[in-house]
C-alpha cells in the first residue's frame, strides 16, 4: 500500500542535509563576505535556497549510485534509504532530478555567471556519483570532490557581488585543499566496503598510510593559507598538523574557527 508520508520522509532522509551542513556553510561564507557590497536580500535568499538544494541533490544522487558499497557498510546503509529499502531507486533518482531542477530555478534569478557556476556544480557532482563515477577513479575522486564540494560552493556565494578578489580566490583554494582532505577521510572510512565492491579509490590505489599523510598535508596547507590571509600568527598550525597526528575533529575545529575569523573580519570591515 502506498504511503506518501513514509516516502516523503525517505526522500528527505536521502538528502542527508545534516551531513552536508559544512558544504552549505562554505557557500554561505562567500555570501556573507559579499552581502555588504550587494545588499540584495532577495538575491541572498535565492543563493541560500539554491545552496541547500545543491547539497541535498549531491548527497541524494550519491546515495542512488552508492547502493553497492553502502550495503556492505552498516553505518552508511542506515544513512541511505535506498540501500535500506525505505526508498526505491526510481523514486530516489526522480526526486534527485526534481531537487536539481528546483535548485537551478532559484539560481536562475541570479546573474548569468552565478547560474553558470551553479549548473557546473550540479554537473560535476552528478559525474562524481553517476557514470563515469569519478568517485571510483583514482586522483579524479579527490580532485573532483575538492572542486564541487570545496572551492565552487564558496565561489558561488562569493560571486554574489559580481567580483572574485584575490583574497576570495585564496580562501577558495584553502577550501579546495581541505575538501581534498575530507574526501580522503571519507574514502579511508569506506576503505573495507570499497575494497569488497572492487572500487579503485585513491586510498585503495596508494594505500592507507600515504592517504593518511596526504590528509594531514592538505589539511595543513588549508590551515596555513587561511592563517596567512588573516595576517595572524597561526601559520605554524599548518606545519604542526603535517608533522604530528591530529584528531580529525580538531582539524575541523581549527578550520571552522579560522573561517569564522574571516567572516568576522569582513563584517566589521577590517
Amino acid at each position: 500500500m502506498f504511503n506518501g508520508d513514509a516516502m516523503l520522509r525517505a526522500v528527505i532522509k536521502n538528502t542527508r542535509i545534516i551531513d552536508g551542513k559544512s558544504f552549505i556553510g562554505m557557500g554561505l561564507l562567500g555570501l556573507i563576505m559579499n552581502l555588504r557590497y550587494n545588499p540584495d536580500f532577495k538575491g541572498a535568499f535565492m543563493v541560500l535556497m539554491s545552496l541547500i538544494l545543491y547539497v541535498a541533490y549531491a548527497f541524494a544522487v550519491n546515495n542512488c549510485f552508492d547502493i553497492d558499497t553502502d550495503l556492505m557498510n552498516p553505518k552508511k546503509r542506515n544513512k541511505n534509504p535506498i540501500a535500506s529499502g525505505e526508498l526505491s531507486l526510481r523514486a530516489g533518482i526522480l526526486s534527485s532530478i526534481a531537487i536539481a531542477i528546483l535548485g537551478i530555478f532559484f539560481a536562475a534569478f541570479l546573474s548569468h555567471e552565478e547560474l553558470l557556476i551553479y549548473v557546473s556544480m550540479i554537473l560535476l557532482s552528478t559525474l562524481y556519483s553517476a557514470p563515469p563515477r569519478l568517485k571510483a577513479q583514482p586522483i579524479l575522486d579527490v580532485l573532483s570532490h575538492g572542486i564541487f564540494f570545496g572551492a565552487m560552493p564558496f565561489f558561488y556565494g562569493a560571486f554574489f557581488d559580481g567580483v572574485l578578489t584575490k583574497y576570495e580566490i585564496a580562501i577558495g583554494l584553502a577550501l579546495l585543499f581541505y575538501s581534498f582532505a575530507m574526501e580522503l577521510r571519507n574514502h579511508l572510512e569506506d576503505y573495507e566496503s570499497d575494497l569488497k565492491a572492487n572500487l579503485r579509490t585513491t586510498p585503495i590505489v596508494i594505500g592507507k598510510s600515504l592517504s593518511e599523510k596526504l590528509v594531514m598535508i592538505f589539511s595543513g596547507a588549508s590551515i596555513a593559507l587561511l592563517s596567512v590571509t588573516l595576517n595572524v600568527p597561526f601559520g605554524a598550525l599548518g606545519i604542526m598538523v603535517v608533522g604530528i597526528k591530529v584528531n580529525y575533529r580538531t582539524l575541523d575545529g581549527i578550520v571552522v574557527f579560522l573561517l569564522a575569523l574571516h567572516a568576522l573580519r569582513t563584517l566589521v570591515g577590517a
